[in-house]
């Protein structure tokens, strides 16, 4: 009596099923070379080839089928568990049953191929890193130099006046210091580019809007650690003490003075105009802060504050601080540009984040590996805290609402993308007499402009 399901059929058409069946699984010439041997030693034809192909009865040829089916998912791992997956012979081996130890099939497999697995996951990794990469070149290609079209000056919302701006002592993230502190005097700038050797290695205008730079003169879009370090160590910084460090910030510029990049990338081609303000101070001072005694500063460590993009990315990380000294309004800060009195100098505070993952120099954002503390100052238990740094700009500011800070075009010179970026070239001597300095321990008259070879106390 037939199987409930299953149907017989006549022989020559059962055989030429299992023979299409095996064509198609590249099995016949095994079959073929074992059912011919059986037909030689004087079985019927049929029969003998019957038997090779089907191990006797339909039966037995179902059991051989299901082992080779399971004996295929064994070679191909786990690289064909999604492929198969709603298989009869896929569910029976991941819910079935488990060995000795307790793993199941699909666990054994994939302890087996594990090697071979990470191998695959790496080239997947690798192929859809290249793949982003393709994807951003492309876009390059068709606008290298997006949202031009976007360009306008700041809005007259933009400004206030300082007058109107409440008594807050410090807004946003960092500022809040205790102990003591050390500063290096690197001048107020020392060469020009609209350049971002972190955000866009490599890339001609890839901020594009113009930077200020202080500390290592080399610095432009195809600079690295290595190229940085040679400079400082060849003495090609504009700080007195040697510190081959970089430290840069977008320009301020008076809208109504005559523009020495007009038509030209980062700047009237970027919706960026005006005359280029060089400040008239740069304090660069590392601080300490929180109840834990802070550690050197690592060298080649590489961080930002402040979004460049905080338009396009709803705000995120702002860090915007501007204010009026020399009148008494200095603990009057805002994020907006403040119209200073007479006598009185427009002021940017650049405060950097100061707790560190104690591991890694950089991350893919630059903000990954160092945080800001909390509003006492402290880092979380598990990160390091380092030398908070504060640079502060001050300007001799054109009259009324004729300033503005360079940005990318579609940011149209909002306030709020103040931006800065640093990467740590002192030694490690200056890297350690500076945090002797913030704790105490090195007078502080022996705390600014700190040698490469450190101090003698």
């Amino acid at each position: 009596m037939p199987r409930r399901g299953r149907h017989r059929v006549s022989l020559p058409k059962r055989l030429l099923a299992i023979v299409a069946a095996l064509l198609i699984t590249g099995g016949i010439v095994t079959v073929a070379g074992s059912a011919f041997a059986d037909d030689d030693s004087g079985s019927g034809s049929d029969s003998g080839i019957l038997s090779a192909f089907t191990g006797g009865d339909e039966e037995s040829g179902e059991e051989g089928s299901e082992e080779s089916s399971e004996g295929s998912d064994d070679e191909s791992g786990s690289g064909s568990d999604e492929g198969s997956e709603g298989s009869e012979g896929e569910e029976n081996s991941d819910q079935g049953g488990q060995d000795e130890d307790g793993q199941s099939e699909r666990e054994r497999r994939s302890a087996e191929n594990n090697g071979m697995n990470e191998d695959v996951g790496e080239v997947e990794a690798d192929n859809e890193g290249a793949e982003v990469e393709a994807a951003e070149a492309r876009a390059a290609q068709e606008d290298p130099f997006p949202g031009r079209d976007e360009a306008a000056d700041a809005d007259e919302g933009d400004y206030v006046d300082i007058a109107d701006v409440e008594r807050n002592g410090n807004i946003g993230e960092g500022g809040v210091f205790r102990g003591g502190s050390y500063a290096v005097d690197c001048g107020v700038s020392d060469h020009n580019n609209s350049d971002n050797y972190m955000a866009a290695p490599g890339k001609r205008n890839g901020a594009q809007h113009v930077h200020d730079y202080v500390g290592n003169r080399t610095t432009n879009a195809d600079s690295d650690d290595d190229s940085l370090q040679a400079a400082a160590d060849d003495n090609q910084t504009s700080c007195v003490n040697e510190d081959g460090s970089t430290f840069f910030w977008p320009v301020l510029r008076d809208i109504n003075g005559a523009s020495p990049d007009d038509g030209e990338d980062g700047g009237s081609l970027d919706g960026n105009r005006g005359a280029i303000l060089k400040p008239a101070s740069v304090d660069l001072r590392f601080h300490g802060h929180g109840d834990r005694e802070v550690q050197p500063m690592p060298t080649h460590l590489m961080m930002i504050m402040g979004n460049a993009k905080q338009g396009a990315q709803d705000g995120k990380n702002v860090n915007a601080k501007y204010t009026c000294s020399g009148g008494g309004n200095e603990d009057r800060i805002t994020a907006q540009y403040p119209i200073c009195g007479e006598g009185e100098q427009l002021t940017r505070i650049l405060d950097y984040p100061s707790c560190w993952d104690g591991e890694n120099l950089d991350s893919k954002d630059f903000r990954s590996h160092i945080f800001f503390p909390d509003d006492e100052g402290n880092c979380e238990s598990d990160q390091t805290p380092i030398p908070a740094l504060r640079i502060t700009l001050k300007y001799d500011q054109p009259e009324g609402r004729t300033f503005q800070i360079d940005s990318f075009p579609n940011e149209q010179h909002d306030p709020a993308t103040d931006h800065s970026d640093y990467e740590n070239v002192a030694t490690e001597a200056q890297n350690e007499a500076g945090a002797e300095c913030i704790a105490g321990r090195i007078p502080a008259a022996q705390c600014t402009n700190i040698p490469r070879e450190g101090t003698n106390s």
